[in-house]
């Protein structure tokens, strides 16, 4: 009963922590540096440019961001991993719930004599 008791109120701390996070996004955010071709046929670098990347319908997407948005998006990204994070973890708590309820029906009863 008492492992009961532990793993509802991990859920339900799972589920509060859940409800705080409200800007989240999946993907990272990675430097970007173009290389051309400069004066005097030259190769040049340039960059580095933030570049936001994102996997959608099997296919990724990349668009470049303003270097002063890298921050919001890696502070955005890192909540969706912990959202991922969480959410995994409730679906292992519910299954070890599921799991207890199968066991306390299978226990036999002794007949009333």
């Amino acid at each position: 009963m008492s492992a009961t008791v532990g793993i509802d109120q991990r859920r339900r701390d799972i589920l509060a922590e859940l409800a705080g996070l409200d800007r989240i996004r999946r993907g990272s955010v990675t430097e970007q540096y173009v290389e051309a071709a400069g004066r005097q046929g030259r190769a040049l670098r340039r960059g580095p440019y933030p570049l936001y990347s994102f996997k959608t319908r099997g296919r990724t997407v990349s668009r470049r961001i303003r270097a002063e948005q890298a921050a919001v998006y890696r502070e955005q990204i890192a909540a969706g991993r912990r959202f991922q994070e969480l959410a995994h973890e409730l679906m292992e708590l519910g299954e070890a719930l599921c799991e207890q309820d199968l066991r306390a029906d299978t226990v036999k009863k002794t007949p009333n004599a």
